[in-house]
């Protein structure tokens, strides 16, 4: 009996607490939601880590705390879907660095184990809006599995939305698995032959790939056989293991591919093996768009990049969205940096100045990317239900004149304090 009192205090104290959760409100800003049109003079209503409320007409409870943000804009959190952030520090100093393994292939890696709560790279990313980014170990050919993390929390798993969110993997580039040594005296090829050396390495890549993926279904089968009690446990393998999703086609597997080519390529791979495919880059992809809708093939997109060919126009990279946008292929606009993650907003500043328009350019850096991470559940867009993850700017947050007055990560206010203000601190008034 007493146990039973025990527990059903512990029940009756948790709902109270959680009854008893503080309740955040922002009034009087322009809300965006993203998801529907902009509230003016908007309400919005935080409590227990979730929205709770959002409109023009909604009532403010008793005991709340409540920021004004009159005359100034809410937004939810910004979704960087292509980083390194929290796997890197100094690119020179070895030890801050957790981005990439030294074999081809390794499946195996997860970039949730690796994070570092306390990089430099978090504050100075969420100080600019970033709220949640994609980090993604990087390699040579199949470089492990990223996660989705947001930017608040002391501990791996604090940080940690979803893990296992993709395999990471960049299509061939045209050099042998088996590496020439460095006294061997390299071979004096024509551009031609060099052409189909090239291809020929390519296919061969894929087609070492191709059979992993094959290994990986049929090792899958056996360890379903043996939790169903049919056959023995295969002998553990934790790169086949980690690619069974891939080769079932639940895992998406993005493809890091900037060439015309490469990208038909990498989806024609996809395709012939039931693989979930996204592209990662995808410089030329406003070449092959019609391919993209048609195989519903969506891509992590970097605009502040140069023309591939010397023949492009000046602003292919930078009308590249607009063109996929056209073409109705999904796409959401990434950094696919560390540190410089904070400048998500400017990528798709440029893509806006070159095409898009304001509202697709916003819905690229927060709904869209929740969408392709599969976290829209959670994330992406102001609504009732979802995390708080709220921003909350003094103009347009595409427009580098404006400044972020306040990030909200699960409902808690963060800090704005950054490396880059502590030294301004430091050394602004030095003679």
């Amino acid at each position: 009996m007493k146990r039973m009192l025990a527990f059903v205090f512990v029940l009756t104290a948790g709902a109270a607490r959680a009854a008893e959760a503080p309740v955040t409100v922002l009034k009087g800003g322009r809300i965006v939601p993203v998801s529907g049109p902009a509230i003016e003079n908007g309400v919005l209503v935080m409590s227990g880590g979730k929205i709770v409320a959002v409109g023009s007409a909604v009532a403010i409870p008793g005991g709340a705390t409540v920021v004004d943000v009159t005359g100034q804009t809410v937004y939810p959190g910004l979704i960087d879907a292509l980083s390194q952030v929290g796997l890197t520090e100094i690119s020179s100093v070895p030890a801050s660095m957790d981005v990439t393994e030294v074999r081809d292939f390794n499946p195996q890696v997860k970039a949730w184990v690796a994070l570092n709560p306390y990089t430099e790279h978090i504050p100075v990313a969420r100080a600019n809006g970033v709220t949640a980014v994609q980090a993604a170990p990087q390699g040579r050919l199949i470089s492990g599995q990223a996660a989705v993390i947001r930017l608040a929390g002391s501990t791996p798993d604090a940080l940690t939305v979803k893990a296992a969110a993709s395999m990471q993997m960049a299509y061939p580039d045209g050099d042998p698995l088996e590496r020439p040594s460095k006294d061997d005296e390299p071979e004096k090829l024509d551009f031609a032959d060099r052409q189909k050396e090239k291809k020929k390495n390519q296919q061969a890549v894929l087609e070492r790939i191709a059979q992993l993926l094959e290994e990986a279904k049929a090792h899958g089968a056996a360890l379903d056989g043996a939790s169903a009690g049919k056959a023995g446990a295969p002998k553990p393998d934790p790169v086949l293991e980690a690619l069974v999703p891939v080769a079932r086609g639940t895992l998406p597997l993005e493809i890091r591919a900037d060439k015309e080519a490469d990208i038909r390529g990498a989806v024609a791979f996809a395709e012939a093996r039931g693989l979930k495919v996204t592209i990662l880059g995808g410089l030329e992809a406003w070449r092959c768009a019609d391919l993209l809708k048609q195989k519903d093939v969506a891509v992590l997109l970097k605009v502040l990049r140069l023309p591939l060919r010397r023949s492009d126009p000046y602003d292919a990279a930078y009308a590249n969205a607009a063109i996929l946008q056209k073409a109705g292929v999904r796409f959401a606009i990434v950094t696919d940096e560390d540190s410089n993650c904070r400048n998500l907003p400017y990528e798709a500043a440029m893509a806006r100045a070159f095409g898009l328009t304001p509202e697709q350019a916003l819905q690229a850096i927060t709904l869209s990317p929740a969408q392709l991470l599969g976290v829209a559940d959670r994330m992406g867009s102001l609504e009732v239900g979802k995390d708080a993850n709220v921003i909350v700017a003094d103009g347009d947050i595409m427009d580098h004149r404006s400044h972020v007055t306040h990030v909200f990560i699960d409902g808690v206010a963060q800090s704005l304090e950054t490396r880059h203000t502590r030294l301004d601190e430091a050394f602004k008034d030095r003679p």
